[in-house]
C-alpha cells in the first residue's frame, strides 16, 4: 500500500507539473494537431514447435504498451494503441493491426511500430529482404504464410512516411537465437541488415547490430530483454545525459549503448539508432524520473496498465440496442467462426447490416480488417500443416478431408473482397483459393474414381 500511494501521487505531480510547462509526451500527443498511434508486438511462444520459444518478447511487449498508456509515455487509449501477444499475432491481425495505422492516420500524427520476436529469411538473395516471423509462421517455406515480409513492411512505413506524412518510429527487437530455417545463412543477421536499411525518413531503434544477437534474462527486471529494459529506462529521462528535460536520438542510443553492452558481456549486443540524432522521442518529468530513480533502487515496476473507455464504447453507447446487438453478434460470429451460414445469422449477414448504418463509420474500417483476418486464420493453418507433412492432418479420411475443406475457397474469396485488389495479400488469398479448390476437385475424382485419383 505504501508504494501505491506512492506511485499514485507521482503521477498527480507528474500531471500538475506538465501543465505548469506546457509539455506533453512525444510518444503521444506530442504534436499541437496531432495524435499518436502505436501497434506493439511481442512473441515469446511460436505455434511451430520447430521455431525456438522465446522467454520474454511478449513481456518485453507487454512493458512498452504499459509505457505508452502511462503518463509517462503519453496515456495511449485503446483507441490509438494495439497491444498483440503470442497466439494474437497471426499473420491475418498482424497485417490489419499495420493498416489501420495507413487507415486511421494523417498528416502530423506519429506513429510507433514496435516488434519484438524472430527474424530469418530462407534464402540470401535480393528478392528475399527477410521476414518478421508471426505466432502462426511454419518453420520452412516462409512464402507460404504466416510471416511478414519486409518488403510488405517497408511498403507501410514509406506509406505512412511519405503518403500519410506521419513521422514513424520502428524499434525491433527481431535477431534472436535459435535454429531456424534459415541459421546455416545468418538468416536472423541478414534480416538485422534488412532492417537497418532506410526506408523513407523514419526513425530506426535496433536492439544490435546485423551480425549479433539479442540477449534477454531474468536480471532485468525480473525476466526481460536487456534492449527493451534499458530502452524504457532511458525514454523515461535516465538517458537525458544534459538534463535538459528531452530525450533525443542521439541520447537514446548512447544510453543504450552504455548500458545494454555493458551488462551482457561478454557476448555483444550493441542496439543501433538510425535516424535524424537531433530528434526528440520524449520529455522528461524530474518528478516522475525520481520516482522511477527510487523505485529501481526497490525493485518496483512504475509503468502499469490503466483502463479507459475508447471510440468504441462511446459510439455504441449512442447506437439504439438492436445495432448493439448486432455488433456483438458479429464479433461473437467471428470468434465462432460463423462466417457465411446461416445465411440470416452469420457474420457476413451482421457485417452487411452493420455497414449500412452511419453511425458506425467510424468502426468500418475495424470490423473489415478483423473480418478478412478471421477469415483468413483456419485456411492458414492447413496450409502451415500441408507444408509440414503433420500426420495428424494426412490421417483424417476423404469425406473428413471434403467437409473440412469444402468452405475454405469461399472464406478466401470473401476476404479477398473485404480488402480489395490494391492490397499487397489480395494475389496471395485468391492463389490459396485456387489451391484448395484443385484439392477438392481432387478429393472428389478420388471418390469418384479411386484408380483415375491415384494417377493425379
Amino acid at each position: 500500500m505504501k508504494y501505491l500511494l506512492v506511485f499514485s501521487i507521482a503521477f498527480v505531480t507528474f500531471s500538475l507539473f506538465a501543465q505548469e510547462k506546457g509539455l506533453t509526451p512525444i510518444l503521444n500527443k506530442s504534436a499541437a494537431t496531432g495524435q499518436t498511434y502505436a501497434v506493439v508486438v511481442g512473441i515469446s511462444n511460436y505455434q511451430d514447435e520447430g521455431i525456438p520459444d522465446l522467454q520474454f518478447a511478449d513481456k518485453d511487449a507487454e512493458a512498452f504498451a504499459n509505457f505508452l498508456r502511462s503518463p509517462a509515455g503519453g496515456e495511449l487509449d485503446e483507441d490509438h494503441l494495439k497491444l498483440l501477444t503470442n497466439e494474437q499475432v497471426t499473420l491475418g491481425k498482424f497485417d490489419a493491426a499495420l493498416w489501420w495505422l495507413v487507415d486511421e492516420c494523417k498528416e502530423g500524427d506519429k506513429v510507433i511500430i514496435y516488434f519484438s520476436g524472430h527474424g530469418d529469411v530462407e534464402r540470401r538473395s535480393m528478392s528475399q529482404p527477410g521476414f518478421l516471423l508471426c505466432w502462426d509462421a511454419p518453420s520452412l517455406a516462409y512464402t507460404g504464410g504466416g510471416t511478414y515480409s519486409l518488403f510488405f513492411l517497408k511498403d507501410i512505413v514509406s506509406t505512412l512516411s511519405l503518403q500519410n506524412k506521419v513521422k514513424v518510429t520502428l524499434i525491433t527487437d527481431a535477431c534472436r537465437s535459435g535454429k531456424l530455417a534459415g541459421s546455416s545463412i545468418g538468416g536472423a543477421q541478414a534480416t538485422a541488415a534488412n532492417l537497418a536499411g532506410q526506408f523513407a525518413n523514419e526513425i530506426k531503434i535496433l536492439s544490435c547490430q546485423p551480425d549479433e544477437y539479442s540477449i534477454e534474462g531474468e536480471q532485468w527486471g525480473g525476466g526481460r530483454g536487456a534492449f527493451s529494459y534499458h530502452l524504457l529506462d532511458g525514454l523515461s529521462g535516465m538517458a537525458d545525459n544534459n538534463d535538459d528535460n528531452i530525450v533525443t536520438l542521439k541520447e537514446i542510443g548512447r544510453y543504450l549503448e552504455d548500458n545494454v553492452t555493458g551488462e551482457v558481456a561478454p557476448q555483444s549486443q550493441n542496439p543501433m539508432v538510425i535516424g535524424s540524432k537531433t530528434e526528440k522521442l520524449s520529455n522528461v518529468f524530474p518528478e516522475l524520473l525520481a520516482q522511477l530513480k527510487k523505485g529501481k533502487k526497490e525493485k518496483m515496476q512504475y509503468f502499469n496498465a490503466t483502463v479507459s473507455r475508447g471510440i468504441e464504447d462511446d459510439i455504441l453507447a449512442a447506437l439504439d440496442t438492436t445495432i448493439q446487438e448486432q455488433y456483438v453478434a458479429f464479433n461473437q460470429a467471428l470468434e465462432n467462426k460463423v462466417f457465411l451460414l446461416p445465411a440470416d445469422a452469420c457474420a457476413d449477414f451482421y457485417y452487411k447490416q452493420l455497414i449500412q448504418e452511419p453511425k458506425l463509420e467510424k468502426l468500418y474500417n475495424t470490423m473489415r480488417r478483423n473480418y478478412a483476418a478471421a477469415l483468413q486464420d483456419d485456411a492458414q493453418q492447413v496450409l502451415k500443416k500441408m507444408m509440414e507433412n503433420d500426420p495428424e492432418e494426412g490421417a483424417f479420411s476423404k469425406i473428413t478431408l471434403e467437409s473440412k475443406y469444402k468452405l475454405y475457397p469461399a472464406y478466401l474469396e470473401r476476404a479477398a473482397e473485404l480488402l480489395g485488389s490494391e492490397h499487397y495479400i489480395y494475389p496471395y488469398l485468391k492463389a490459396r483459393k485456387h489451391y484448395f479448390e484443385g484439392y477438392l476437385m481432387h478429393v472428389d475424382l478420388r471418390n469418384a474414381d479411386p484408380e483415375l485419383g491415384k494417377k493425379y
